[in-house]
């Protein structure tokens, strides 16, 4: 893979998982929260708050780009350490981030 498809590749996948990690799954988690439905991760629902205002989902959004921040960092790390197979970090963060929003959207559209 040339330099410049490499690359490329990396922005699509740091796209991604900014899209459905960053953006994807704070929405439909808000959405979720204004339906009714309850966090299920301890830290994120300390976060929140039993009622999330504006300001604890603002908080939390903070929270998710420190750790994107966090993330790319390391990704930009192991640049300088020459590892090849870094863009499993970004393509990572994109899975779980799929795997979030799916969940979330999914436990919306349940019946209770």
């Amino acid at each position: 893979m040339s330099v410049s498809a490499a690359t490329s590749t990396a922005a699509g996948l740091w796209l991604l998982a900014i899209v459905l990690y960053g953006v994807g799954d704070l929405v439909t988690t808000a959405v979720g929260l204004r339906a009714g439905l309850k966090e299920g991760q301890p830290f994120v629902r300390r976060l929140l708050g039993e009622s999330p205002t504006a300001w604890r989902v603002a908080l939390f959004g903070l929270y998710k780009a420190v750790l994107l921040g966090g993330f790319y960092l390391a990704y930009v790390a192991l640049e300088g350490l020459g590892i090849r197979f870094r863009f499993a970090i970004p393509a990572g963060i994109a899975a779980i981030g799929g795997y979030a929003v799916a969940t979330n959207v999914r436990t919306m559209l349940t019946p209770r």
